[in-house]
């Protein structure tokens, strides 16, 4: 029988799968609900119970939250999509407060950060530390002094955007300009060489923006997403990370993209959030997705664990749902206990 009942975002994208896998290997049980915005959902095979709602900013979706958290006496919310971060951040008080659960998710302001590729940049730039160049595709001046300074290659990509959608490698000045009119509100970025150097980070942190747990992994990408990685030990590689999120300010699970230039860390990407790799990270003996529940819900002490050396593949599975079709699908929790009845006997 579940110990714990927690509700999970997003469940059709890998954020919120990641999550759910990581639960279901932790060391309790756990009832989870889900729930995503698209009825065709694969997410909605993997958990207990399901709801379509709104979308984020979508007029009814406060109160769909609550009235599902309170229907199903959830403890805590995991929040697995980028779009709903700062929702849930601005109104976790609110959410916490009124119906007595836990909210894990970033405070505002590093939210903001990080979900803003030109504002990362600023404020590495601002604490020092390393940073590749970035302006605002309309800054001419600024695209000459990084040209400049770094010459072509250069990447031009959205202020606000995930697995690399809309990111295109620059060759010229011509192709700029042609990147601009296809990128929503682009930017322009120093490119960081060495493909090989590539890295994902992932740390825990407690209230009082300390770090306590931390995972570096080397990665391969295919069309923007990981798919091979393996454990890096490197005491220093760490050390730079840790700073960084500290710096940050994060609470609870966030996650770095970076490569490296003559040992130095260069992030840039800054998700202040569970990430696509969490449902990679538990594998190695990281399991933020437990840990998180763990040390803000039942107040347990948070360490670093223990990791286990690996290379983890990734690889595409499939859902078979027999006897229905999309239009039964999309009705979405009209039939939750038809379809979960034969999604259980898969």
């Amino acid at each position: 029988m579940a110990e714990h009942r927690v509700l999970v975002t997003a469940v059709g994208g890998n954020i919120g799968q990641g999550i759910i896998k990581s639960l279901r290997n932790g060391k309790r049980a756990y009832f989870i609900v889900g729930i995503d915005m698209e009825p065709l959902s694969a997410g909605f095979s993997l958990v207990d119970g399901y709801y379509v709602v709104p979308g984020t900013g979508d007029f009814g979706f406060k109160d769909r939250i609550k009235e599902i958290a309170y229907k199903e006496k959830i403890e805590a919310i995991y929040v697995c999509s980028p779009k709903e971060l700062l929702f849930f951040s601005e109104h976790k008080e609110e959410f916490e407060k009124e119906l007595g659960l836990s909210v894990f998710v970033n405070p505002p302001e590093v939210v903001r950060i990080g979900s803003d590729k030109l504002m990362t940049a600023e404020f590495l730039r601002e604490s020092g530390l390393p940073y590749p160049e970035t302006v605002p595709a309309d800054d001419g001046e600024g695209i000459n002094k990084i040209i400049k300074n770094n010459g072509f290659p250069l990447i031009v990509k959205p202020r606000e955007g995930s697995s690399s959608k809309n990111v295109f490698l620059i060759n010229s000045r011509e192709e700029i300009n042609a990147a601009k009119l296809l990128t929503p509100n682009p930017i322009v970025q120093r490119y960081l060489p060495d493909l090989d150097s590539e890295y994902t980070a992932a740390t825990v942190s407690s209230n009082d923006r300390k770090v306590r747990a931390s995972i570096v992994l080397h990665r391969d990408l295919i069309q923007g997403t990981t798919y091979r990685t393996e454990l890096i030990q490197d005491a220093d590689i760490t050390q730079q990370v840790i700073r960084i999120v500290e710096l940050l300010g994060a609470v609870g699970s966030c996650n770095l993209q970076f490569r490296l230039v003559d040992g130095k860390v260069f992030v840039f990407e800054i998700n202040p959030r569970f990430s696509g790799t969490s449902g990679i990270r538990y594998l190695y003996g990281f399991n933020d997705a437990e840990m998180v529940f763990e040390h803000f819900r039942l107040c347990r002490d948070l360490s670093q664990p223990g990791l286990q050396p690996a290379v983890v593949l990734r690889y595409w599975n499939e859902i078979y749902i027999p006897s229905v079709d999309f239009s039964i699908l999309r009705r979405g929790d009209a039939l939750h206990n038809g379809i979960q009845t034969i999604v259980n006997k898969i």
